[in-house]
């Protein structure tokens, strides 16, 4: 009779056949270690070096330049120093591209540290008498954006430059970090030149590699000559281009949003005859009135005043002159704002959204494409007698060149090689066929894990107590809704407490802090709740380590935040309480209140929620690389509105900018003194600013007023909010729309029923159990051994339907099935 075996998990596995035993594989090439003297046997056959770099490319979806545009180290044989230096370089490759990006992240960053270039240099500015500018190497940025005293307008102790005192570096320094970083990514260069053969047509192959090179040797020699000249205005342009190309998921949404603008273009060309045509008619209509002499007093200022209105910023402020001496105006507004806002607006949105559809399914259709393109490519390389079949030894060989030349696709164990190669063998021949191959890239994606993996620490190490019967009660309890229950009621009650202990706070009456509180002892009824709070908080913590494991607790998000608060309000007490200098008891108050948002939980036990919360954690990853475009787009505007604008912001009494903004009624009674761009950090929140679309125009009459330049303002400010606020935001908007919709399908289809596959596997969710001995017909050598299965996408910004995937894998098929 077949066994049942009960992981402690609790959940039921597969039933355990008699299965014969299992063949020997100990003179088969597949049991060989990986190490350099198999990877050289394996390498004799041919075309097994070209077929595993094919497959990488297969997995990981996007090949820069086909095989032939790299450096091939398995087919010269004469040329071994050469090969072995592509081989490693090309695995260093990998290996240090995060290592890369993070030193192309400190070189974004300096420009939010380092002295603004306008600073830099004031020869002309009329410094005090006796105003030290050159000793600590910041050139008069240091007296200019510390300076303070009585303002322009009378106020007093504030700054005459307003800026947010993040220079943390002077001019010098800044060089310095930027050429240790420009010398690390030039050595990463040279190193993927290596991989190259040190062959400059290879390096330069035409296409994107050659695009990306290109650009990356270019900024940098601009960026060292920059330094080493003096002349760096540029380089925080030249930071972000260098970063952006090692960014793969930015440059695609980037590429994406490119594609969008013909047409965004053409409905913009809609909206730009609307808005001509209703300036052109309020120019007549309003002539010789308030509204006329204000808002259009010419065909441009119309245009600029209609141009706000479709922005919502001033209206309906702006058609209230009119609208209160003749209320038929209201017909001109409203059918404006109809057309432009209503229609227009929505119609651009709906552009965006289409598009990125279209642009998501030419992704997986592309994908898809080239997948099968290079798995056909590669069986074609081992399929040497043309039989349209591969031998196990064949595919054994190209998975330990997978393990040893490339690092892209995680190393492979003996046992998993085998279970790997059995869900390809479909039909048990023992050999593979074309049909059954171009699954490979689907294989190389499972995350296989024993279910023993998942045994707790009572379960391997004190099994007595495992199975007595008290400690099985136990795990019921723990795993069971009431204690689910139990905690969520504690949460309720500590938010209520801290409530009621924060109301006169909460309800803005005057406050006193309790002394008790700084005294380092447990003495008031609210640090004994607190403490209590925390204790039933590590009890909780502790009991669904130790019932359901350290593994199966870490992959849930919930418990992983639960835990990272649990321990913060742990050494909070400890640090407050234990003897010491520092006796704050405050401290655990936030870090229990920060606890509370734990509360977030009790909205997600509604079902319709729960979903709501799943695919919002899901987006979030595959929502990166779109907010840094958003990102990249507005570091660049505020790089030039640093060069254009930087200082003019000013409440100096010595300079005359200050009388001049003073004029800027808007802007001061405002005081919006801070939104400005004497900073990057100043000149991020400006754009920010913009994003969000409210007041934006009291900020920039104020540049308006001191530059004297008003339509370059507006220019810019226009520039901005067309390419940020209608392009990106939309794009933004219908990146969150599309994959809402792909993540709601994909968590359905995980919560899914439990699915037995012909006495293969159980699916249950996104996740499979099987007997590893025997998987598709086809012997693996593992002996009586359980293992989950799980499909772990290489992409986030394309769904995959992981059950389906699943289903496919474990799908038995005959040899006639398989065309072999």
């Amino acid at each position: 009779m077949d066994s049942i075996t009960i992981s402690s998990e609790g959940s039921q596995l597969l039933p355990k056949t008699n299965q014969p035993p299992s063949p020997s594989y100990s003179s088969s090439f597949e049991d060989f270690p990986d190490d350099l003297i198999h990877r050289q046997r394996a390498l004799k056959e041919e075309g097994v070096g070209q077929a595993a770099f094919l497959i990488r490319d297969a997995v990981i979806g996007h090949q820069d330049a086909p095989y032939e545009g790299y450096y091939d180290p398995y087919s010269n044989e004469d040329d071994k120093v050469r090969n072995a230096i592509s081989v490693v370089c090309g695995r260093l490759v990998v290996q240090c591209r995060g290592f890369v990006v993070l030193v192309g992240w400190i070189m974004f960053s300096l420009s939010f540290f380092e002295p603004p270039h306008w600073c830099r240099d004031m020869t002309n500015l009329d410094l005090p008498e006796g105003a030290d500018v050159n000793t600590n190497g910041y050139g008069t940025c240091e007296y200019l954006l510390y300076a303070r005293g009585t303002t322009a307008d009378g106020e007093e102790d504030q700054q005459y430059y307003p800026n947010s005192i993040s220079m943390l570096l002077t001019v010098s320094q800044t060089q310095i970090v930027e050429l240790a970083c420009l010398i690390v990514i030039s050595m990463y260069m040279l190193v993927r030149f290596a991989d190259d053969g040190f062959v400059p047509s290879l390096f330069f192959y035409p296409g994107q590699k050659r695009l990306r090179h290109t650009v990356q040797i270019s900024v940098l020699v601009s960026l060292f000559a920059g330094n080493l000249a003096g002349g760096t205005k540029l380089n925080p342009l030249m930071r972000m281009l260098i970063l952006g190309s090692f960014l793969r998921s930015f440059q695609r949404e980037f590429w994406t949003f490119l594609e969008m603008i013909p047409q965004m273009i053409l409905v913009l060309s809609i909206l730009a005859v609307i808005v001509v045509f209703y300036a052109w008619f309020g120019v007549v209509i309003f002539y010789g009135t308030p509204e006329g002499r204000e808002s259009f007093p010419s065909l441009i200022e119309g245009i600029w005043t209609l141009w706000i209105c479709i922005t919502t910023a001033n209206y309906p402020d702006v058609m209230m002159p009119s609208y209160k001496s003749n209320r038929v105006t209201a017909i001109f507004w409203i059918s404006f704002m109809v057309i432009s806002y209503f229609y227009c607006m929505n119609l651009i949105l709906s552009v965006s959204l289409n598009k990125y559809d279209e642009s998501i399914a030419d992704r997986s259709k592309s994908r898809e494409e080239l997948s099968k393109k290079l798995l056909t490519e590669a069986f074609a390389l081992l399929d040497h007698g043309n039989t349209n079949s591969i031998t196990r030894e064949s595919v054994m060989r190209v998975m330990l060149i997978l393990n040893q030349d490339i690092p892209e696709i995680k190393c492979l164990s003996r046992d998993e090689k085998h279970i790997l190669f059995a869900f390809l063998d479909k039909d048990g021949s023992g050999e593979i066929c074309i049909e059954e191959f171009l699954d490979f890239g689907n294989v190389l994606l499972l995350k296989l894990a024993k279910t023993s993996d998942y045994a707790t620490f009572v379960e391997t190490y004190l099994p007595s107590i495992f199975h007595c019967g008290l400690y099985q009660k136990l795990c019921q309890v723990v795993d069971s809704k009431y204690f689910d229950n139990a905690i969520d009621f504690t949460l309720v009650l500590n938010a209520i407490i801290i409530a009621i202990q924060d109301y006169q706070l909460l309800a803005g009456e005057d406050y006193e802090m309790n002394a008790h509180y700084n005294d380092g002892s447990i003495d008031t009824i609210w640090e004994v709740f607190e403490t209590a709070f925390t204790v039933v908080y590590v009890v909780e913590a502790s009991l669904k380590i130790m019932v359901n494991g350290w593994k199966k607790y870490a992959e849930s998000p919930r418990n992983v935040f639960d835990l990272t608060i649990t321990i913060l309000a742990l050494l909070a007490t400890f640090y407050v309480y234990y003897p010491n200098t520092f006796n704050n008891s405050r401290l655990i108050q936030f870090v229990v209140m920060v606890r509370v948002l734990r509360l977030g939980r009790l909205i997600f036990t509604v079902d319709a929620f729960q979903l709501f919360g799943a695919v919002s954690l899901d987006i979030i990853p595959a929502a990166i690389p779109i907010f840094l475009v958003l990102l990249f787009f507005e570091y660049a505007f505020a790089s030039l509105g640093m060069a254009l604008f930087g200082g003019l912001i000013t409440r100096d009494p010595t300079n005359q900018n200050s009388f001049k903004l003073l004029l800027a009624r808007d802007f001061v009674d405002n005081a919006y003194w801070a939104n400005n761009f004497n900073d990057m950090f100043s000149g991020m929140n400006v754009l920010f600013n913009l994003i969000v679309v409210n007041n934006w125009t009291e900020c920039e009459i104020g540049f308006e007023y001191v530059t004297g330049k008003k339509y370059l303002v507006r220019l810019f400010f226009f520039c901005f909010h067309l390419i940020g606020v209608i392009g990106i935001s939309n794009v933004v908007t219908s990146f969150i729309i599309n994959a809402f919709f792909q993540q709601l399908k994909t968590i359905e289809q995980r919560k899914g029923w439990e699915e037995k596959i012909d006495g293969e596997a159980v699916i249950n969710g996104s996740r499979a159990v099987f007997d590893a001995s025997k998987v598709t017909g086809t012997e693996t050598g593992v002996q009586g051994t359980q293992y989950y299965a799980r499909i772990q996408p290489k992409h986030v910004d394309v769904e995959l339907d992981e059950r389906a995937a699943l289903r496919s894998l474990f799908t038995r098929t005959q040899s006639g099935d398989s065309q072999k």
